[in-house]
């Protein structure tokens, strides 16, 4: 392995699919470099441990992180704010960032066993194809799982104790998970991994612009990530229920009471099933391929049914998006159908 060599007139490029990514990853070169480095977090990391709400957690991961920008005195970063546990739909989000600037660009791999993860690496290599960069270089660094054969490694001893502060800003993480002592165990065991006991070691992965990781890799993902979403949805579901909550009273408390469902999958199944058993009424499923509901009343249309012939039924309180993969995508298309409010599930059970 290689001592990763870092110059005075380098300018590096710290890419964290979540605040706290930066840190648990590349701590030690933050600390050491504060003054060279730019860091660019991707997601509102929304998602992340803790018992409050989703909105109120993104804010709060806002402020560790910015805590931590203030105690390392670094002016260039900053949050785009992709919803977290989304990032695979939007790999195109780096591309018109400049990045022809950066000598070195750091950036979680494709195994690290998150899909948020995989679409920060793969957000990185489209990004520098869509430029024309060829001349940087990019290193993959570890979180979740330790990398398989790295080339570089730092030796970051004299500022592990700065690298654990910089972690520990992020206290809403550490609830469940001690990302702190996780990482200096991490470091620990790259040392005496390398016969150098007594020292902290980071490590990472030397990559090329045009090592970009194969189209099986990146479907294998996105079919990962779309499994991830499903059970998340289903146990939050089950959660309120446990708990006597359902969704009927989410809806009532908005001011919903016309209501449609797109998709008529497992997911709009069930939610159809549960408005319905609830007393609500749900006016009209949408969907692009189903052509029956199987419940007597419950019409079924395709969107450009509604979009060329059917406008009057535009007239529903909440469209309520079950295909939540690709709720962006469809929120565009019903939007510039003429829908006024539309949802995801997720949002809704959130």
């Amino acid at each position: 392995m290689q001592i990763l060599t870092i110059k005075n007139q380098d300018k590096l490029l710290i890419v964290a699919p979540h605040p706290d990514d930066e840190c648990i990853g590349t701590g030690g070169i933050l600390a050491r470099y504060p003054e060279l480095c730019t860091v660019l977090v991707l997601t509102d990391g929304r998602q992340g441990q803790g018992d409050v709400p989703p909105e109120k957690e993104k804010e709060i991961r806002k402020r560790e992180f910015l805590a931590e920008m203030d105690e390392l005195g670094i002016g260039c970063y900053r949050m785009l704010d992709y919803e977290d546990g989304t990032l695979m739909q939007h790999t195109d989000c780096l591309v018109n960032i400049p990045l022809s600037g950066y000598t070195k660009i750091f950036v979680t791999g494709i195994y690290d066993n998150h899909s948020d993860h995989t679409a920060a690496c793969l957000s990185v290599y489209n990004a520098l194809r869509h430029q024309k960069i060829h001349h940087t270089e990019i290193y993959l660094y570890e979180v979740h799982s330790l990398i398989q054969q790295p080339s570089h490694m730092l030796d970051i001893s004299d500022v592990i104790d700065k690298k654990m502060k910089l972690i520990r800003f992020h206290e809403s993480q550490l609830t469940s998970l001690p990302y702190d002592l996780l990482s200096r165990n991490m470091a620990e065991y790259r040392a005496i991994q390398n016969r150098q006991p007594g020292k902290y070691l980071e490590v990472y992965l030397f990559r090329k612009p045009d090592e970009r990781p194969e189209d099986r890799t990146i479907e294998l993902e996105e079919r990962l990530q779309k499994q991830i979403l499903f059970y998340w949805i289903l146990t939050k579901w089950m959660d309120r229920k446990i708990k006597g909550q359902n969704i009927v009273e989410v809806l009532g408390t908005r001011g919903y009471t016309k209501i449609a469902v797109y998709g008529y999958a497992e997911l709009g199944q069930l939610l159809c099933k549960e408005i319905l058993q609830g007393g609500m009424c749900v006016e009209y499923v949408l969907d692009k391929t189903v052509e029956k509901t199987g419940i007597r009343k419950l019409p079924i249309y395709r969107p450009d049914e509604i979009k060329n012939s059917k406008q009057e039924l535009l007239q529903v309180d909440v469209v309520i998006v079950t295909a939540v993969y690709y709720f962006e995508e469809i929120k565009r298309e019903l939007t510039e159908t003429g829908y006024r409010n539309v949802i995801s599930m997720r949002a809704l059970l959130e």
